[in-house]
Parts: structure tokens; sequence; C-alpha cells
């Protein structure tokens, strides 16, 4: 059987925050660990180059975020369909929603990773949002191979791009490293969440929930980058909440961390909370469980999807439903949930290509 030549994209790592960044990275660990024999996985760029390179990685200065989608957009409607011309690739992975216009023969596979850019059109600017989804359309014709990441996505997608284009869901692997040892200092009883500060991550009813939970012990650990694109109106109306309800000593904001640091802080959580409005996936459900932690999450569809029977639910948007199930959880002697294997294998490195693989084999019979 002919090789078929796979040229996966990885250009978007340079800017990539949270989910796509991994995404990215899971995809680039699975085509080498677990790729076919019969497939030619090429990368445009090395990926230790990239990983670290934090000029543009969510700057807060809008000239530096413009350069960098000047710079994006040369790459991917000039530079990028010149690398598939000279490696002479079948296919083209675009895991960052955008695929070049021309891709001579090579057919695209588009990663949308939700619909969060269509429904949640008022948290970008009206000019940017508009510019972001023609690019996306740009790469997408009857060609193009749509693949995202949950049913729950899919279903979402099929409503705004039509039934008419092909969309598949693949559920992308997460494979966390457990540090043994850090000079990381966590407090001794905590809530966790690690996320960015956007308005659909619902942090503020959690804010709310961990003040009327009746611990006087308990802190609240909140992780992840809290200015997206310069956007600082949810860690204001945190800093506020925590402010007027003399939080300061309860609540901490542990600002950006690393891979190992976020290790540190799952490992000692006593319950891990994800109160967000919408979701495309949620590997931090995936990444609590692995800690073997309890999980409680908002009762969005894609959670129940991707947590399944493994994961506490409370009613979205709903603080005092969420504190009676904190309270109930950290009542219960066993909080450890040590039977998730069988559950946690589907979102395997090696499942993840093999979907892929599966797609692109098909489209190619």
């Amino acid at each position: 059987m002919k090789k078929i030549t796979v040229l996966v994209d990885l250009y978007y790592l340079k800017a990539a925050v949270a989910g796509i960044g991994s995404y990215i990275r899971e995809l680039e660990a699975s085509c080498k660990d677990h790729g076919s024999d019969h497939i030619n996985y090429i990368f445009t760029h090395d990926i230790n180059k990239l990983v670290g390179k934090a000029i543009f990685l969510n700057s807060n200065n809008r000239i530096i975020r413009w350069i960098f989608q000047i710079r994006y957009l040369i790459y991917k409607q000039i530079q990028l369909p010149l690398k598939i011309l000279f490696y002479n690739a079948d296919y083209v992975i675009c895991p960052d929603y955008i695929a070049p216009y021309f891709t001579f023969k090579a057919k695209r596979v588009t990663v949308l990773h939700d619909s969060l850019f269509w429904d949640y059109k008022k948290n970008y600017s009206f000019l940017w949002n508009k510019y972001f989804i023609s690019l996306i359309n740009l790469g997408i014709n009857s060609r193009t191979q749509i693949i995202t990441t949950s049913n729950y996505s899919k279903k979402n997608l099929i409503k705004i791009l039509g039934s008419d284009k092909s969309i598949s869901y693949l559920y992308q692997s997460f494979n966390y490293h457990k540090t043994s040892s850090s000079n990381y200092i966590t407090p001794k009883n905590y809530l966790l969440h690690i996320g960015s500060f956007e308005k659909r991550k619902d942090l503020i009813t959690l804010v709310k929930a961990f003040k009327i939970v009746d611990d006087s012990n308990l802190k609240l650990v909140l992780a992840g980058a809290q200015i997206i694109n310069g956007n600082s109106e949810v860690l204001n109306e945190i800093k506020t909440f925590i402010v007027q309800n003399k939080l300061e000593d309860k609540v901490i904001l542990a600002g950006y961390i690393s891979k190992e640091e976020a290790s540190i802080l799952y490992k000692n959580a006593r319950i891990y909370v994800f109160p967000s409005l919408d979701e495309g996936f949620g590997i931090p459900v995936l990444e609590a469980l692995s800690f073997s932690i309890p999980v409680i999450c908002s009762d969005i569809d894609v959670f129940k999807e991707v947590g399944g029977e493994y994961v506490e639910y409370f009613k979205v948007g709903d603080f005092i439903s969420l504190s009676k199930k904190i309270t109930s959880i950290l009542k219960s002697k066993n909080l450890k949930q040590k039977n998730n294997i069988m559950h946690l294998n589907k979102f395997s490195r090696k499942n993840f290509i093999k979907g892929f693989e599966e797609i692109i084999l098909d489209s190619n019979d």
C-alpha cells in the first residue's frame, strides 16, 4: 500500500492558550506515538521550538495581537499552501479552525473545536468576529472534512454550517504529567478550578457558591489566565465580589500556571469544580478524574457526555445548587474516585489518532 502523506499544521501553538494548545500538543504526540505505518506524518514546525515562545501567547498588547494575526493570515494563505505543495501532501490537518483556501490536491481536515464563535458573538468585537468566521468559511468546501471534539459540538455545528457538510466528532486525548515532587505550595484544604477567566466559564457562580459553604478552613483556588486578549471584565467582577464579601484570605487567584504546578493542584484538591455555561469539550474534567478527586460540573450536555456517571452535576448558573453539592461531597467519607480507568481509556492518544486515521483512510478509498 502506498503511504499517504499527511501534513499536520502546528503553527497556532505560538498563540494558543488552554484547550487548543493542549489539543495541538496531543495531536502531535499521538501521531508520533501511535500513527499508522501506512501514513507518513509531516509536521509544519518543530514543536519544541514553538512551546514556550510566549511573545504572542494571550498578549495584553493589542498591537502584538494584531501583528500575530497578520502573520497568521500570511502563513495560512501563502506559506502553508507552499508547504503542502513542497511535501506533495495528500491531506492537511488544521487543528485551529482555519484551513487555507488553496490546498492543491490535498484534502482539508479542519478541526472546529466548538460553535462558540457563532453562539457567543457578544464576547468578541464585531470586526474580529466577522473576520475570524470569514477565515473559517474560506477554508471549508465540499472536500473539507470537519472534525469536532464532541457529539454535542457536532450537533451545534450542523445547525450553523448545514447538514450537507461532512462533520465528525472525535474525543481528544489527554496525557497528564503527574509530578512526584515540586516546590509549588498549595493550601491544605481547597476547591479547585483551572481555566481561563472567560465569561462563559461562569466563575462568579463558583465564587458565590463557595461563600455560603459552611467550612471555615476551606479555600478556593482559581488558576488560569486572568486577562483574555486584553479583556479583564471577569477578573474585575471576581475581585469586586471578593472585596465586598471579605474573602481576600479565602479565594486564591493563582494566575497562569505550568503543567507541573497544575499537577500538584489537582493532586491535593478536595474537589474540582467546572461551572461553565458552555464548552466544546472540557479536558479538565478528565484531568481531575485522572487524579481520583471528585468532580462537580454544571449540568450542560457536553459535561454529561465527557464525564458520564463519574461526575456530580448541579443546575447550571445556580450557586445555591452548587454549594449544596459541594457540602454533600465534603461530608462524604469516600472522596476518591478510583473506578474510572475504563472511562478514561476512551480518551487515550491511541484512540485519538486512530479516529483521525479512520476518517482519512475511509475517504481515501
